[in-house]
């Protein structure tokens, strides 16, 4: 840089603060400054070695030092200024505001040593408050005046005694500075560890253009016209380059520093906060041999807080975590303390202002308030309206406090019922029937499932959580509650999740009835992520447990379910027989909405078997029962299958308006994999009539719709169906792809059948552009498919019946094993 007012040019990533040098320029990522002069008016501490992560935050900070008119400032600001009443020539205040260990001083230190090196301020003083420095009192405002006072020269017999004369004869002391100086340039002052506005509004420097920035964790938020900037934790691969940085610099030969995975790890479990790396890295430095993970490990295992600590006899406080934490708790007013000691360690990422005041025992508006005190300090976030967290390593500390509120175990007792309160509420308008009760507690279904989804996360936490904390009610009733719901959102890990814990927790209080619900969530868990055998299992036993309590609606639930699970498993004759008797069970009790269900599945069951008129009257029922009862996600869901039952018989212009049925009927109740279901049922219909331009476009945006759900296996039945209309235009690349992608998905999800339809039909395509060799390894797949799947004679025609394909397994056979002769003689040729 040349020039006293040139901008400073941030680097891109990281500035290294070690290669400061006299008269050289700023050159790539390095700053290099002219060594200080020898005098108390240039009293910063040295900035950090080396400055990570911070290319924004130090930006912004520069510009708010540069002085007005030069290229760093902001002309807006200072004409913004003037029209508020302030003159150009009024102090600008900069708050730096953040959680203990986040870096604020090391931002501060490294923006005054650039401001330095441009020669921005006659003058740059500094005092350390100590708001938050462990085993300290705070440094009071006049205390800090006589420190600052000295520094900038002042006779220690001229300092007034009393606080607001002394303020006074600092403002003329720093004005005496800027006009004494040449250029007239302004001072800076840094007031770094601030606790309160009482100790930094002292030091606001007079009319001059003087430059003031404050360290805090509060904010400094009365104090007026102060420019805050919030400063956060490190992104992932900042941490990361901040370890291995300090490795290297204590050790160039140190390999643990390119061990990625090891650093990232750590600097997870660090919360990605400045302060806890550095300590870690500490750690790492005193132990040459111990591996980054293998620390992480030990880190995941006990109180991090604790354990993140320098040790030795030159060990700081400042280097101890929980002494830092601790100074923002002290400072708290006791009702304070207590909510954030209740809400930091309350089950989920983050806790709603109304589960807070369950927790607290506080009303909303009580607890509300609190909460944006909390926040206000940076000991809880607020990551959306209405929603309250805190960072892992404060979560840690309130967890593990020696002193925790008296009142913890009632008050997370009051939090799981709340909670499970609501979600049975809330549950109870998902499954609802126009006529069925329902609570008051939310407006309609719309307004449950808007709840259900902002608090899926904390629920299922909290689910999880509850067996630990010794609420059976919440361990057991909360999972059963979410079922149905994270069905309905396809969050089919946390389902099994939640339902193993429902599961665990039952047993142990010995409720066979919970155990059964238990066991039948995770049949439904498990039969959507296609691990048939085991959803086999659990439906069986959850029918048993049922049968033994005497709960018949239990009872058929399961047995219906477990129809479902013997229709993968191709046991279609036991399958027809399992809903059979759920049919006939739900029609002898009047159980019209129970019976609607068995007659959907089992003309799913019917169509296997190509007993096509049986599943059209089966569904045909079904969908007006669902009507009857008032049942729009059902009567979508039969509709959708009755569309499927119809092409079968090439009723297809019925098929078509089936499905977009279907559609809108899922649209209406929410249901966005319904609707892809839909989407892309009629897209394949509308290619069997040969309408392939709507069709294909249809098919797209249906593999796209799968895709953004995080459904492979729907996914993967879209691109096969779009390969056939592809090729049926004779677009051979493209159905290639498709079906390349659609066999690829297939063998992720485990779906022999459907991937060897697939694999068959990708054989076709690329028979027809003449890549035989590609062709050959197609079909050479399809018949290790056959093999696999114990059909070596190619009878298994189900699957490619079911997606479209005029070709059948024998046909594959057949025609691989000509394509393979033809190799063969090729090759003797």
């Amino acid at each position: 840089m040349t020039g006293g007012n040139a901008a400073p040019r941030v680097p891109a990533k990281h500035i290294d603060m070690r290669k400061i040098k006299a008269g050289r320029d700023v050159i790539g990522q390095i700053v290099h400054l002219p060594l200080p002069l020898p005098t108390a008016l240039f009293s910063l501490p040295s900035p950090p070695a080396r400055l990570v992560g911070r290319t924004a935050d130090l930006q912004a900070l520069l510009n708010e030092l540069a002085p007005q008119g030069s290229p760093g400032s902001e002309d807006g600001r200072d004409a913004d200024a003037r029209e508020g009443g302030v003159d150009s020539f009024g102090v600008v205040v900069s708050a730096l505001a953040g959680m203990g260990g986040v870096g604020k001083t090391a931002l501060a230190l490294a923006a005054g040593a650039i401001a330095h090196h441009e020669q921005w301020f006659c003058a740059e003083l500094y005092v350390d408050l100590r708001g938050h420095t462990p085993g300290a009192d705070p440094l009071p405002a006049e205390v800090a005046l006589d420190v600052l006072l000295r520094q900038a020269g002042a006779d220690p017999q001229d300092i007034p005694p009393q606080p607001a004369e002394r303020a006074a004869f600092y403002r003329s002391v720093l004005a005496g500075l800027s006009e004494a100086d040449e250029r007239h340039r302004p001072v800076l002052v840094v007031a770094d560890n601030a606790r309160s506005t009482a100790q930094v509004r002292p030091l606001l420097p007079g009319p001059g253009r003087h430059r003031l920035v404050a360290t805090t964790r509060g904010g400094l938020h009365s104090l007026t016209g102060t420019h805050r900037l919030d400063l956060d934790v490190l992104a992932p691969q900042d941490s990361l380059a901040l370890l291995a940085f300090a490795l290297k610099a204590g050790d160039p030969r140190d390999t643990r520093a390119g061990d990625e995975a090891g650093l990232g790890r750590l600097a997870g479990v660090c919360g990605h906060l400045p302060l806890a790396l550095e300590i870690a890295a500490a750690q790492l430095a005193r132990k040459p041999r111990l591996p980054p993970g293998r620390l992480a490990e030990r880190l995941e295992t006990a109180s991090r807080v604790d354990k993140l600590t320098d040790r030795g006899p030159d060990a700081e406080r400042t280097r101890v975590l929980r002494a830092v934490f601790d100074t923002s708790l002290d400072q708290l007013p006791p009702q304070e303390a207590r909510v954030f000691l209740l809400v930091a360690c309350a089950p989920g990422p983050t806790t709603s202002t109304a589960a807070a005041a369950a927790l607290t025992g506080l009303d909303v508006g009580e607890a509300e308030e609190a909460l944006e005190e909390l926040q206000a300090v940076h000991l809880l976030t607020q990551p959306a309206a209405g929603r309250w967290g805190a960072h892992d390593l404060l979560v840690d500390y309130a967890r593990t406090h020696p002193c925790p509120p008296e009142d913890r175990r009632r008050a997370l007792d009051r939090l799981l019922d709340f909670y499970t309160d609501v979600t049975g509420a809330a549950a109870g308008h998902v499954r609802a029937l126009p006529a069925d009760p329902v609570s008051d507690l939310f407006a309609d279904r719309r307004a449950a499932l808007a709840w259900l989804d902002a608090e899926r996360p904390t629920l299922v936490a909290a689910a999880l959580a509850a067996p630990g904390l010794g609420h059976s009610r919440a361990a057991i009733d909360l999972p059963s509650y979410l079922a149905e719901y994270l069905a309905h959102r396809r969050r089919f890990e946390e389902l099994e999740q939640v339902a193993r814990s429902a599961l665990a927790a039952a047993r142990a209080h010995g409720d066979q009835e919970g155990e059964a619900m238990a066991w039948n969530n995770l049949g439904l868990a498990l039969r959507q992520v296609r691990r048939f055998e085991e959803a086999v299992d659990a439906h069986t036993r959850a029918r048993d447990l049922y049968r033994q309590v005497g709960d018949a609606h239990g009872e058929a639930i399961a047995w219906n379910n477990l129809g479902g699970e013997l229709r993968q498993v191709r046991q279609l004759k036991e399958a027809i027989d399992a809903h059979t008797r759920v049919r006939d069970l739900y029609r002898q009790v009047g159980n019209t909405h129970g019976e609607a269900t068995a007659w959907n599945d089992l003309g799913l069951v019917l169509a296997e078997v190509r007993r096509f008129g049986e599943a059209i009257d089966a569904h045909t029922l079904a969908r007006d029962l669902f009507q009857q009862v008032g049942d729009v996600h059902g009567e979508a869901l039969t509709w959708n299958n009755l569309g499927l039952a119809l092409a079968e018989v090439r009723r297809f212009e019925e098929a078509i308006e089936a499905h977009t049925r279907a559609r809108a009927l899922y649209q209406e109740v929410q249901d966005s994999h319904g609707e892809a279901l839909a989407w892309g049922n009629l897209g394949n219909a509308l290619r069997q009539v040969r309408r392939f331009k709507v069709a294909i476009d249809i098919l797209i945006h249906t593999c796209s719709l799968f895709r953004q759900l995080g459904d492979a296996h729907g996914e993967a039945i879209a691109q096969n169906n779009l390969g056939l209309a592809l090729a049926e235009v004779r677009r051979f690349e493209e159905a290639i792809d498709a079906y390349y992608r659609s066999g690829d998905l297939f063998q992720q999800v485990g779906d022999a059948y459907r991937e060897m339809t697939a694999r068959n039909n990708l054989g076709k395509v690329l028979l027809q552009v003449h890549q035989f060799d590609e062709a050959a390894d197609a079909y050479i797949c399809v018949r290790e498919l056959l093999y696999q799947l114990g059909d070596p004679c190619g009878e298994a025609e189900g699957p490619f019946e079911v997606l479209g394909d005029d070709h059948s397994a024998t046909a594959a056979w057949d025609l691989s094993s000509s394509i393979f002769q033809d190799s063969d003689s090729k090759e003797s040729t």
